[in-house]
């Protein structure tokens, strides 16, 4: 076993106040993730403004292909994040840096693939989704130019993943704040002073992205001695079949998991915009909202997974109990405070991304559907924490079939279609379906990792 050397930014959290770990670590999570839903908040409000519901319908549904790719990166980057934090944890941080290099060569090869895989299919995906005629080549457009640009954003989540996971949330943070704040002046001028529609949006965030990747990789490189990191170009192309061998084991199944449920959604989608382009927009700004909420709340939830998969490592059983704890306590306290917000303003936050009056007469119908997924989201964070800090790779294969495949597409099929309670019944389906990971991970904590890490104190 070998040690962090001294003078390192490596951060352990093994040791010390646990709060503040978490507190400190999270926060710059959040504020990363508020910057990006916001890139995608703000060509949905420009495009929305300037084009109507027939904009806003197609930012939401050429941007779920897009977002599809994301979370299928961030299942990689999730993987990242939490074996580097194993590494520390167990004290073999000098394999660091053949992990870093090896993955990044993987993830190079991968996104070169998902460009040749999923352009030919960008029209086929948009007729599966039910697009709207009005939407259509607005969504088209988005969707394709998204594609394209997807080693940048493939880059930036990877290279985030390897910061937080030797403890630094800090700059990620710093990295996407600049890539947000270039978005919003290059919607500005592609979107109302060139008049660029849909695609200047997605132009926009393609190069804000490409901005930010290359900072981060250049801010990687200045502070690779203080991360004891020793890469090279070259190593790009020379993969360890140990450390990648490690990585795809979990990666897979944390990647099936976020697809999985992009996948369940962009079917429910699907299922949603056979109502017409009202109730598609509708949908858009409720998958926004739901996004915002799951990437504010999700932020506990990372800080928490990097400290347990640590302490796990270390076989601290009281540390990842306390971690749990604290993660129920902020993400529940956030969660109650969203639904005295949705239930005093609903008609000012959803007017936010529209002002079309037959999209916010949907709004009231909704709500009690949305305080209940706002509960849900609150829970979730503790389970998620426990699950993927944990680096198991069945629990979350396990998590990614019951939750997206059979709860979200099942249940939206049964309340939806066949109890006919139509696109509201979908949504219904749907948030009851969050439910099914709480459970998974209350079973798994107490079967296997509070027996497992008791025998190792023992």
């Amino acid at each position: 076993m070998d040690c962090v050397k001294k003078g390192t930014e490596i951060k352990r959290f093994t040791e010390g106040n646990l709060t503040s770990h978490l507190i400190r670590f999270a926060i710059p999570v959040l504020l990363s993730h508020l910057m990006m839903v916001l890139l995608n908040t703000v060509d949905m409000i420009v495009v929305g403004q300037r084009l109507g519901e027939a904009g806003t319908s197609a930012v939401s549904i050429g941007g779920s292909v897009a977002m599809f790719l994301n979370a299928f990166i961030g299942g990689f980057a999730s993987a990242v994040q939490v074996i580097i934090a194993i590494k520390i944890g167990a004290g073999k941080q000098k394999q660091i840096s053949k992990f870093v290099s090896t993955v990044c060569g993987f993830v190079l090869a991968t996104a070169v693939t998902s460009i040749a895989v999923m352009l030919p299919l960008t029209d086929l995906m948009l007729s599966l989704l039910n697009t709207p005629s009005e939407a259509y080549a607005g969504a088209y457009e988005y969707a394709l130019i998204c594609i394209v640009g997807i080693i940048p954003i493939y880059f930036y989540h990877i290279i985030s993943a390897v910061f937080r996971g030797l403890g630094d949330s800090k700059h990620p943070f710093i990295f996407i704040f600049i890539a947000c704040s270039l978005n919003i002046v290059l919607d500005i001028v592609f979107v109302l002073f060139l008049d660029m529609g849909v695609g200047g949006a997605a132009i926009a965030t393609v190069i804000a992205q490409l901005v930010s990747v290359a900072l981060s990789v250049t801010v990687l490189i200045k502070k690779r001695d203080a991360f004891d990191l020793t890469i090279k170009a070259n190593d790009l192309f020379k993969w360890d079949k140990n450390e990648l061998s490690r990585f795809i084991k979990l990666a897979i199944p944390m990647a099936i998991n976020n697809s999985a449920i992009q996948i369940a959604g962009m079917v429910i989608n699907s299922m949603t915009n056979d109502f017409g382009v009202t109730v598609s927009a509708f949908a858009g700004i409720r998958a926004n909202i739901a996004t915002t909420v799951d990437l504010i709340l999700g932020s506990v939830a990372a800080a928490g997974a990097m400290i347990i998969g640590q302490n796990i490592a270390a076989g601290k059983l009281n540390r990842v109990n306390g971690t749990l704890i604290r993660v129920g306590a902020i993400t529940l306290s956030a969660s109650a405070a969203l639904i005295i917000l949705f239930l005093l303003f609903p008609i000012s936050i959803f007017g936010i991304f529209t002002k079309e009056g037959a999209v916010l007469d949907l709004v009231y119908p909704y709500l009690p559907i949305l305080i209940f997924s706002l509960v849900n989201a609150g829970l979730r964070p503790v389970t998620r924490s426990l699950i993927d800090g944990s680096g198991n790779k069945r629990i979350n294969l396990i998590v990614a079939l019951l939750d997206a495949i059979v709860g979200r597409i099942g249940l939206a099929v049964v309340f939806g279609v066949l109890l006919k309670q139509g696109y509201m019944g979908l949504w219904l389906g749907t948030t009851l379906a969050e439910l099914i990971p709480i459970i998974i991970g209350v079973i798994f904590y107490f079967v296997s990792v509070r027996k497992n890490l008791r025998k190792k104190e023992l």
